[in-house]
């Protein structure tokens, strides 16, 4: 099994029990650098004060959504980390979730009960094969097409970038 070991990972979840679960998990991936926060505004400080490889965040949290916070994170002028990669994870799948947490521009979403096997495969993905990161109108985050496929109509909107290029 691989280890991620050099990776440093945030989580952002209001339970403790969650934070815990996750803890545990991740250093049974041989991760070492585990932060915690519990709402927002801790986020915002571990992020500020360290060099965080991948965050962590439930949806509901107090005083606020974790797709408003991962917005205010992508959008925000002053945010300490506008291009980290952001797994969201939640019980709530319901589609209308999955589209706030989508907009919001996170890179992976998992529902709760998260197993091991998928937090790994999730995690892997964004350490190796991470999908390009983009700006375009009010969106800020991964580009949502996961594969290339042929546009059939009379306007194309994609534009095909080295996948080192951020647009703006």
């Amino acid at each position: 099994m691989n280890r991620l070991g050099n990776v440093k990972v945030l989580i952002l979840d209001d339970h403790k029990n969650m934070r815990s679960l996750w803890r545990s998990m991740l250093m049974g991936f041989g991760i070492r650098s585990v932060y915690e926060a519990k709402d927002a505004y801790e986020a915002l400080e571990v992020l500020r004060s360290n060099f965080i490889d991948i965050l962590i965040v439930d949806f509901h949290l107090d005083g606020l959504t974790g797709a408003e916070f991962v917005g205010m994170l992508r959008r925000g002028a002053d945010s300490p980390a506008p291009h980290i990669p952001v797994i969201a994870c939640s019980g709530d799948s319901r589609p209308k979730v999955l589209r706030k947490w989508i907009d919001a521009g996170v890179d992976e979403i998992l529902a709760k009960p998260v197993s091991a096997e998928q937090a790994w495969q999730k995690m892997c993905m964004l350490v190796n094969r991470r999908r390009t990161f983009v700006r375009l109108g009010k969106y800020s985050g991964p580009d949502r097409r996961r594969r290339a496929s042929p546009y059939v109509g009379d306007q194309e909107r994609r534009v095909y970038m080295p996948d080192d290029c951020l647009l703006d």
